[in-house]
């Protein structure tokens, strides 16, 4: 028998995970076909969903996007139907309150008659909005809002979306929730926010899992998308109310923009990854926090996850030190923003 050295079986076994992990998934890949598909987009009048509606008409596809502001949505359109490449694909346009359940069906039964009775291919959840602060001046009224904000929307159209989908045999369709860097882990200003993302995040979790139900009958794929930053008017109206050692902690990071946000889901999709980064650092952390979920690339996560259980404590030291560097200068102007907000309940007897 042949005697083979450590250092051959070494040498031999990293040729294979390299192969295996790195290489055969650059150029196996799904490759999602758009042309001629309908895609559904919520929150599709500005910011990300805005750029995705561009993204996918220059594919091929036609489109329905969902927001309330009817002018921006008017103006939406317009931009999308410049990147069409068939005069045959359709972009149509409702205003609806997707934070409401009927609203939210009766928006996505019209987008199925408006496109001549298609039910749409994929499903991307977009819509959504933040505004940091700190809890303590929070009343019932923001509580309320946040949640409208985030969860509910993606809540209400995936519900009435997959219940179609399964019921009219769709194959091969696909919902994508958008959580965000702040479904994974979170820091002072963003109770409110991160709260909705975390809870999307566990939704998604939970339909990866129950559409298995359905992969042999009708190969339906659930992606959760978790940015950071992204440079939209959200961002902008973000920046009005966030606290300054929320600031203090993010002026490192930079946001980038809803095209390059567009261009990585896209490419995660291909790829056939549940869960979709944009950026390295939410990377480390998806691979601390993503739970029993699939991994993305197993070799590669495995090292993420090496250099996450080092890095992240170290990130969580410091922002810890800067929160408390904060602290006087917070309980000076909590004082003065907490005058005025509302007691929402009794006083006790």
């Amino acid at each position: 028998m042949p005697f083979i050295s450590l250092r051959t079986a070494v040498l031999t076994l990293g040729v294979f995970l390299v192969t295996r992990y790195i290489v055969m998934p650059l150029f196996f890949r799904q490759h999602v076909d758009y042309s001629g598909k309908h895609c559904y987009i919520t929150g599709g009048s500005s910011g990300l969903g805005l750029a995705l509606a561009e993204g996918l008409a220059q594919k091929g596809a036609d489109i329905t996007i969902v927001a309330r502001d009817v002018k921006k949505l008017e103006q939406a359109v317009e931009r999308i139907k410049a990147q069409t490449t068939s005069p045959t694909q359709k972009i149509i346009q409702i205003s609806a309150d997707l934070s409401q359940f009927k609203p939210s069906a009766k928006a996505y039964r019209q987008s199925i008659t408006r496109h001549d009775g298609r039910v749409p291919d994929y499903v991307f959840l977009c819509a959504g909005a933040s505004k940091p602060k700190h809890f303590v001046e929070m009343g019932s009224e923001d509580f309320t809002w946040t949640l409208n904000a985030t969860y509910l929307p993606a809540l209400h159209t995936s519900s009435v979306a997959l219940r179609t989908m399964v019921k009219q045999g769709i194959r091969g369709g696909r919902i994508v929730f958008v959580s965000s860097f702040l479904g994974y882990t979170t820091f002072v200003g963003y109770t409110g926010y991160s709260a909705g993302k975390y809870a999307i995040r566990g939704l998604a979790d939970s339909l990866r899992s129950e559409v298995l139900l359905y992969q042999k009958s009708h190969d339906l794929k659930i992606h959760l998308y978790t940015p950071a930053g992204i440079l939209s008017p959200g961002y902008d109206e973000e920046e009005k109310t966030k606290p300054a050692v929320t600031k203090k902690i993010e002026e490192g990071d930079e946001p980038i923009s809803p095209e390059k946000c567009v261009e990585v889901l896209l490419s995660g999709m291909d790829k056939g990854y549940y869960q979709i980064t944009n950026d390295f650092i939410t990377d480390l952390v998806r691979s601390q926090t993503r739970g029993a979920v699939p991994m993305n690339n197993t070799l590669w996560d495995i090292i993420l996850s090496i250099i996450g259980f080092i890095g992240l404590p170290i990130w969580r030291i410091i922002t810890d030190g800067t929160v408390r560097k904060h602290a006087d200068q917070h309980l000076k102007d909590v004082r003065i923003n907490m005058d005025g907000l509302e007691d929402d309940g009794d006083d006790d007897k």
